[in-house]
């Protein structure tokens, strides 16, 4: 997750369209809707308010998947980043070094071996990230 939030966080400091954070940091968007995302990116309109409780715009979402979250992370959470119409979720699988690209009208993801690009609107460059390097041994 590290290195991933460190390439995001690099990004935004060229293409300074939203402000990422990490975990813990609940969202909700209603009182029986609550996530928690390993990585996000938040405008950066939302993250001037400095009203923790009106965050609702999610620009991108990084869910690292471990064997005790795997099944919350492709399904139930999944499912309410869509509903929430989050434009990019990652679904990042270590083991398999692959991360699942979902977007709001998805039924299926695309999975990505190579590289994760995300082109936020706003920035006049894109991320893009090789899963070689996400990946790498430490």
């Amino acid at each position: 997750m590290s290195r991933l939030a460190v390439a995001i966080a690099n990004y935004l400091e060229h293409e300074p369209v939203g402000v990422m954070l990490t975990s813990p940091a609940d969202i909700s968007w209603g009182q029986d809707v609550l996530v928690q995302p390993d990585v996000f990116v938040i405008p950066l309109d939302e993250a001037r308010t400095g009203d923790w409780s009106k965050l609702r715009s999610l620009l991108v979402v990084a869910e690292v998947l471990s064997p005790t979250t795997a099944r919350a992370d492709r399904f139930t959470k999944r499912r309410r980043y869509q509903e929430a119409r989050v434009p990019v979720y990652w679904v990042v699988d270590g083991a398999d070094q692959q991360v699942e690209v979902w977007t709001p009208d998805a039924e299926f993801p695309t999975v990505e071996r190579e590289r994760l690009v995300w082109r936020p609107a706003g920035a006049r460059q894109g991320f893009t990230l090789e899963l070689a390097e996400l990946f790498r041994p430490v």
